[in-house]
């Protein structure tokens, strides 16, 4: 059996029906259909023009007063299903419409255009898919864990863009110590939350009454959170916290993007600024080995110091002086023989005032300089060996670079005055075995002598010369012995060791001249008090060896009469040198006899100060109380031991002007002689 098909024909709707279907109701049909059949048809219109929701209530209300009863069941049941297809055409519009909203935030983040941006985009869009009065940006203080406004959209106060919580402490806190969203219709009348009274009443003043908040995650970790807020009750749908969950998510890869992009930047500035520093370094080496390179030639092709400074000066363009351990300009660059520096340093210690970075190192010496201009000193020196400052006026402020030249230039000459030093020690060395010929105890054969001492050394005993021997109490021998050397050096003399001394000759110059001049300089050289016995001029070998055994008797007088740290010639003495220089040791050691014996003798017999009564008696003026309390003695005890003086040597006279010049004489010489034996003192 077949049955006939159906003829499916279409009929357009009048215009006049059209309209009614718009404004909800009825309209007239023609001869066709019944009124449940006109009505559906006009509700398909409705939904295809997508019809206020007001339209379906008129369509609704006109189908009940319009339809027959048969035919009404029919027409509520279709009016049911098109409030569904509203109701899912309403909810695909808006799911189109997050996702237009989450695809432009996607696309704001692939853009890459300012993170500000991007967020402040995210907030707006927060606030206008959900449709709320309000929408924040809450981040994570680093620092304090608390949780602080961000970003804010449609507060309507101040004081709920500046409040703080503590994790675990309101929506915010919860949603940070949580890792979870959370949604309250009520935030006032949720019992669950745990408010700080200033926050709530932040949030009163605002108006805000529901409150959603979803949480901003890097990894593991919850850095901020996102929320949306009204001013009225409103209980959140599942939905809306999932699109803000979303939002948050990429809010939270902007915020790491951010410091991502802000760590890159951070590491590529670092990396411009180590490049710049190695590109500066590297030419500060460059600049340093050439200027190594040239201070190393001037030094191996043997030029003297005064080339040497020329080279430094040109190097660091300023002005370069060598300044000796004495504050003497030893040599200085060709455009000021001054020295640039009014005050150098002393030798062996820090520049007063200055500024250095290390031990050794250069000073930047803070007296008075001109405008633009700085000075500076570094020491130059090798070892323990001081050879003075090398003194640098720089025309601009000096680089690094440039103080490490200058550093390097110091110790390049100290190695050029180290060379200079060992050429003069070998020839000193030479002349050395000149002076150990002349004072050896075997006296040599002086034409034979003489002709070697002028082959060997350039020493002419026919000019006049000077012989001081020379200690320094404190300071080592061999310092003395250098200082010695490098002062003879520039005088052509003959500087040497003799019997535990330093024996220096001098020619042209005379005793008296030798004392005055030379003790100063060899005290600043060594940094001690040199003592120096000297005697001379003369103008033979034979003379000189003599004038060495003269210069020893005065060294030793010095030293036996308390007088250590000074220079003396048998003048400089005094009564004692007279005396002695006219004195045989018979005459010597009749004098102390007959002066001063019997005293002597009675001390040593009974046990007796009376020799040191005596001799403080005279110290004192010969005052007996003066005498007592240097003695700290009772004046009676000085006035018995001095008449028990009297009674050992049974006389008085010791006390009359003459016996008491002879008295004190005899005491000095008595002193002398317990430390110098006679022999040395009046000769053999």
């Amino acid at each position: 059996m077949t049955s006939a098909p159906v003829a499916m024909t279409s009929r357009r709707v009048p215009a006049a029906g059209v309209q009614a279907a718009r404004n909800g109701g009825v309209p007239r049909s023609g001869p066709a259909g019944t009124a449940a059949h006109r009505a559906i048809a006009h509700l398909l219109h409705l939904l295809a023009e997508e019809a206020p929701a007001e339209a379906f209530d008129r369509l609704s209300r006109s189908v009940l007063d319009a339809t027959a009863p048969s035919d009404r069941d029919l027409a509520l049941t279709a009016l049911a299903r098109a409030g569904r297809v509203r109701e899912l055409l309403a909810h695909r519009k808006r799911r189109e419409k997050e996702t237009q909203a989450l695809y432009e935030s996607a696309r704001d983040l692939a853009s890459l255009r300012d993170g500000e941006q991007v967020l402040e985009a995210i907030v707006h869009r927060t606030r206008q898919l959900l449709g709320t009065d309000a929408a924040y940006l809450a981040l994570v203080d680093p620092d304090t864990g608390e949780v602080y406004m961000r970003l804010t959209l449609g507060t309507v106060t101040t004081r709920i863009e500046s409040v703080r919580q503590r994790p675990g402490q309101g929506i915010g806190g919860r949603i940070i110590r949580t890792g979870r969203p959370y949604a309250t219709a009520n935030y006032q009348a949720d019992r669950s939350l745990d408010r700080d009274p200033s926050v709530a009443d932040a949030v009163v003043e605002d108006g805000i009454v529901g409150i959603i908040g979803a949480p901003l995650r890097v990894g593991g970790d919850v850095v901020g959170a996102l929320f949306g807020a009204n001013r009225y009750e409103h209980s959140f749908e599942p939905t809306e916290v999932a699109l803000l969950c979303s939002l948050a998510d990429h809010a939270a890869i902007v915020i790491e993007n951010a410091r991502l992009f802000e760590r890159a930047e951070r590491t590529a500035e670092e990396l411009r600024t180590a490049n710049a520093q190695l590109r500066v370094q590297g030419q500060a080496l460059e600049r340093g080995t050439s200027a190594h390179g040239q201070l190393m030639r001037t030094v191996l092709r043997r030029a003297d110091m005064a080339e040497l400074i020329d080279a430094i000066g040109a190097i660091l363009e300023g002005e370069v002086a060598l300044v000796d351990p004495n504050g003497q300009v030893v040599a200085s660059t060709r455009a000021g023989h001054a020295p640039p520096v009014a005050d150098p340093p002393a030798a062996g210690g820090e520049p007063d005032g200055s500024t250095t970075a290390r031990p050794g190192g250069a000073h930047r010496l803070d007296g008075p300089a001109d405008v633009g201009t700085e000075n500076w000193a570094v020491p130059v020196q090798a070892g323990p060996d001081s050879f003075g400052h090398l003194v640098f006026r720089a025309g601009k402020p000096l680089l690094e670079a440039d103080v490490r030249i200058l550093e390097r230039s110091a110790q390049t000459a100290a190695l050029l005055l180290l060379m200079e030093r060992q050429a003069a020690a070998a020839e000193q060395h030479v002349r050395g075995e000149v002076i150990a010929d002349l004072l050896a105890e075997r006296e040599p054969r002086w034409d034979s002598f003489t002709r070697r001492a002028k082959r060997a050394s350039g020493i002419d005993f026919d000019v006049p010369h000077s012989v001081l021997v020379l200690t320094a109490g404190g300071v080592p021998r061999r310092r003395l012995l250098r200082a010695a050397a490098d002062y003879a050096a520039t005088r052509r003399g003959l500087a040497s060791e003799h019997a535990g001394k330093v024996v220096l000759l001098l020619p042209g110059i005379d005793e008296a001249t030798a004392g005055r001049t030379v003790k100063p300089q060899l005290d600043r050289m060594t940094g001690g008090q040199v003592t120096c016995g000297v005697a001379g001029p003369a103008a033979s070998a034979a003379a000189v060896r003599e004038l060495h055994r003269s210069a020893d008797r005065c060294h030793r007088l010095l030293l036996a009469l308390g007088r250590e740290g000074q220079a003396a010639g048998v003048e400089d003495l005094g009564v004692i040198g007279l005396v002695l220089s006219g004195t045989s040791r018979e005459q010597l050691q009749q004098v102390l006899a007959e002066t001063l014996g019997p005293v002597v003798r009675y001390d040593e017999e009974h046990g007796t100060p009376l020799v040191e009564t005596l001799s403080v008696f005279f110290s004192a003026g010969q005052n007996p109380r003066a005498a007592a309390r240097s003695l700290r003695v009772h004046p009676n005890t000085v006035y018995q031991r001095l008449e028990r003086v009297d009674v050992v040597l049974g006389h008085r006279t010791w006390r009359e002007p003459q016996g008491a010049l002879a008295m004190q004489m005899a005491l000095q010489l008595h002193r002398v002689v317990q430390q110098v034996p006679i022999e040395v003192l009046v000769g053999a």
